[in-house]
């Protein structure tokens, strides 16, 4: 009988030392800890995201978020995008705000789009619905797009967006004008070469060949006669 207590005892601790420690790394770091921004870049695995949050100190256990993950059916879940979490979430809170969705989505953007094109791809990324497309379309600057992979604010408007993509553009091609200048180009005849070539080719090697075409034909004052 005394052997039985002893037991029923040292079983009773374990429990509730396995509690404490379990509720222990189940919480976060400090109460009213400020948000930070947390990105999760395009095709990462969940393991690279949860190894992320352990690292940058928003998490205690790996093992313990994995099995919040389990038990609510959120496993592989997360999208790629940027979250604002906490240190002061606990596991549960933290795996929940990743499972809501990001506050900024990836928008990959590839050369060579006009803005019709650019804004499906925004519709797609974003969730907007026609109108907004529309209203993209007839907002963006057409040749003056700059083709890249960006972070958008999910409830970004089209403005916002159009201004973006045109000051990255003009700051790349600020970067040129200087040579422009010296060969006695202007930005705007640039701009439109550029957006022929990109039309008019199928591959970087046809690009170098027809540039050399088209401006040899402008020294001489002839026609350019292509389709774009």
């Amino acid at each position: 009988m005394k052997f039985l207590k002893i037991f029923l005892c040292l079983v009773s601790l374990i429990l509730v030392g396995g509690i404490i420690y379990g509720y222990s790394q189940f919480r976060g770091f400090g109460n009213n800890l400020p948000r930070e921004r947390f990105v999760v870049a395009l095709n990462t695995s969940e393991e690279q995201i949860i190894d992320n949050l352990y690292q940058k100190g928003f998490l205690r256990n790996k093992t313990i978020f994995n099995l919040v993950l389990d038990l609510k059916k959120w496993r592989g879940n997360t999208k790629p995008g940027a979250y604002m979490i906490s240190k002061s979430m606990n596991v549960y809170e933290l795996a929940g705000t990743l499972i809501y969705g990001p506050f900024q989505k990836w928008t990959v953007i590839p050369p060579g789009k006009r803005k019709e094109q650019v804004g499906l791809i925004l519709k797609k990324s974003l969730n907007w619905p026609d109108d907004m497309v529309l209203s993209f379309i007839r907002i963006a600057k057409e040749g003056y797009l700059w083709p890249d992979t960006y972070l958008f604010n999910t409830d970004a408007d089209p403005s916002q967006i159009a201004n973006r993509l045109e000051n990255e553009f003009n700051a790349k091609l600020g970067e040129l004008k200087a040579d422009f200048k010296t060969k006695n180009i202007s930005p705007q005849t640039a701009v439109i070469m550029a957006s022929l070539i990109e039309r008019e080719s199928g591959s970087e090697e046809d690009k170098s060949i027809i540039v050399g075409i088209l401006w040899n034909r402008l020294k001489k004052k002839m026609k350019l006669e292509i389709d774009a």
